[in-house]
This record gives structure tokens, sequence and C-alpha cells, in this order.
């Protein structure tokens, strides 16, 4: 068993390797058409009449050197060719000036302290609306023409297609205002945290890497138990890591400095839950409809006549060789994600009153912030560039035809 994974291992790493030969020049291209959009963005930003410090013109209380000492000082009086030249080559030394709004923090600064807080929402979105969205879609495929199944469909096609601000805004009214359960927005009680040891930021920070070790060794538990045959034993084999891990994160919020934080970090999470819940249910709602779309497909392919025609359980059927093949679009749509985390989350920060990288955006944009909106744009397309490149892998770990390619 031992010797044949190890191999299994060898022969998927060589196919990898072969796919990068493959797809360099794909990467390539990808990476031209990422500076064009940069410099193409970086232009459209200077074609907007007036700049981010025009404001200073309208207060009487200031003398027009001011503004003309402003301007000199961010290098806005310089021709755009200059500035357009000065900006590639700065960025390739990481250089991405001053804020205009944070002066003198920089963007990244800025970035830094504003991502941590997106990247906790929509991370928990994401995972759990692929994974749950995944079971429940191949469930639907398998039960069609059930009445389950039609008001499941149903739901999930309002739940998707419905119009986000006004869904939100319902969510917001109906479960914050309304009903009282959960506050209007934010990410924390003021009054809580005035003689907080601890910034809000290092406690996203703590969050972060809790989150991130659970997730991981979650996805352990599920990938050594998916070897067993039994459904009953990988079901309470997977229960019993469940609590253990239960266990785990008790133990960890109990002691040390993490016992200090826990006030902290509930107060976030509680505040957390309404938009995460309000994001994943149209997020479910489209892997749902995805996974279900694509299973119906894969159901009448040959291959999965054969193996019914050789008596293997409807369950293995459907867990083993349908579903596996149904997962590649899934994948794609999961993994794509990782861009819309970015400018996706403008309209739920807006609404949710979030401050996140979805805010900074918007902020730069509407007030004229060239180099805090461009470092943010930059960093949406290297999310690009790094999804695509977790694509080409994830297709050669799931689809054995990639990598036969590959071989040829």
């Amino acid at each position: 068993m031992g010797r044949n994974t190890h191999f299994s291992f060898i022969i998927y790493v060589e196919s990898l390797l072969k796919l990068k030969r493959k797809y360099v020049n794909l990467h390539s291209e990808m990476i031209i058409v990422f500076f064009l959009f940069l410099i193409i963005s970086y232009l459209l930003f200077n074609a907007i009449p007036g700049n981010a410090f025009s404001s200073l013109l309208l207060n009487p209380l200031l003398p027009p050197e001011t503004y003309q000492r402003t301007i000199e000082l961010f290098g806005l009086d310089k021709p755009l060719f200059e500035r357009v030249q000065l900006y590639i080559i700065n960025f390739f030394k990481g250089d991405f000036g001053y804020s205009y709004i944070y002066y003198p923090r920089s963007p990244i600064e800025v970035i830094a302290e504003r991502l941590p807080r997106t990247l906790m929402l929509f991370s928990i979105v994401n995972v759990i609306s692929f994974y749950s969205g995944f079971l429940v879609g191949k469930v639907l495929a398998w039960r069609r023409g059930s009445k389950s199944e039609t008001w499941i469909t149903i739901g999930s096609v309002f739940s998707y297609t419905v119009f986000y601000p006004w869904f939100a805004l319902m969510m917001l009214w109906f479960f914050g205002y309304k009903m009282d359960w959960f506050p209007l927005g934010k990410f924390l009680v003021p009054e809580k945290w005035y003689d907080s040891p601890y910034s809000s930021d290092e406690i996203f920070y703590t969050l972060i890497l809790f989150t991130t070790i659970a997730s991981f060794l979650l996805f352990l538990v599920f990938i050594f138990t998916r070897n067993i045959e039994s459904l009953e034993n990988r079901r309470n084999a997977r229960i019993v890591g469940l609590l253990f891990l239960l266990v785990l994160a008790s133990i960890y919020w109990s002691n040390g400095e993490a016992s200090l934080k826990r006030f902290y970090a509930a107060d976030i999470a509680y505040h957390m839950i309404l938009p995460t819940f309000t994001v994943t249910l149209v997020a479910f709602a489209g892997t749902a409809l995805l996974t279900r779309t694509t299973m119906m497909e894969v159901l009448k392919d040959d291959y999965i006549l054969t193996a019914r025609a050789k008596g293997l359980s409807q369950k293995r059927i459907r867990d083993r060789h349908a579903a596996r093949t149904a997962l590649l679009p899934v994948v794609t749509s999961f993994i794509f994600t990782i861009i819309t985390i970015i400018d996706g989350s403008v309209l739920t920060e807006s609404i949710f009153s979030w401050p996140g990288m979805g805010q900074l955006i918007l902020e730069a944009v509407t007030r004229e912030d060239i180099p805090l909106a461009m470092a943010s744009f930059s960093f949406i397309g290297i999310l690009a560039l790094i999804a695509h490149f977790i694509a080409d892998v994830s297709y050669a770990f799931l689809d054995p035809r990639i990598r036969v390619k590959a071989d040829t």
C-alpha cells in the first residue's frame, strides 16, 4: 500500500513537470495581460478630471501655493508618460509610494491592515459553500425527479438568481433590526475594546491562524478516512476526528495567551455570523446547482453503466466514480472565487459595514487615491495568476486524462 502510494506520487510529480512545460507559454501570456491591465488602469485613473487634492482649492483658508506644493510632493505635476514609466519601475521594486488618503502610510501597510478582515470572512464562506454545495448537489442529481430534489432546486435557483443587494439588505433588516439577533454592522463593539491590550488586527491574525490550522487538520481527517470501504465506519471515523478537533480547539482557547484573546475573538466572530450566513446562502446555491447539472451529465456516461453492470453499490458509483468526474468544473469555480474574494467583497462590506478590502477599494477609487487603488488592483491580478496555477495543478491531480496527455 505504501509503495503504491509512493509510486503514484512520483508519477503525479512527473506529470506536473510535463504540464509545467506545456503551460509555460499560457502563463507568460497571462503575465503580459496582467501588466497591460495595470497600465490601462493607471491611464484610466489619470483620465479622471481633477485629482485627489482638488478639494484643497475649495478651502479659502489655504493659499494656492499649498495645493501646488502638494501636487509636486506626490509627483502629479510630471507628464503622464513619465508617471507611467516611473510607476512600472517602482512596481518591480515593490514601491507603491504613499497613500493620498492615509498619508504617510504606504498602500501595502493599509492593505495589510484590511486584507485579514476580508480573508477571514470570505474564506469561511467559500469553504462552507463549496463543501456543503457539492454534497447537496450530487445528492440532488442522484435523486432527480423526487419532490425533495424539486423543492431544493427551486430554492437554490431563487437564492442564486436573487438581486444580491436587496437580499443582503433584507437579511440585515430582518435578523439585525427586526429580530435583533445580530448587530447591524461593523466588526466589533467599540465599548468592549476600550481597555483591550490587543488591537483588532492581532485578534484577526490569531483567528486566521487558528482557522487555517483547523481547516488543514479537518482536511487530513477526510483524506485519511476516504479509503474506508464501509460507509458507516467512514462516517464514525470522521465524527471521531471532528470531536477530537473540537477538544483540541477548546484546549487551545482555554490556555495561555489565547484564553485572554478569547473574549475579543468571540466579539468579532459574533459580528461575522450574519454576513457569512448571507453570502454562504448565495454561494452554496451556485455550487449545488453546478454540481447537480454536471452530475446529471456524468451519470449518462458509459462507464457509469459499466459500473452498475458490475454490481457496484449505488453509493460507490455516486461517490467514487460520478462525483469525482463532476468535481472538475466545481473545483474550477471554487478556485476562481479566489479572485472574486477581493472585488466581490465591495457590496457585502458596504452593506454590512465590514471594514475590509472591498470598502478600501471603493474608498480609493471614489477619492482618487491612485497609489492605493493600483496596489489593490495589482493584488487582485496576482491572485488571478495564483488561481490559474492552482487550477492547473488541481486538474492534474483530479483528472487522469490530463496526466495521460502530458505523457504523450
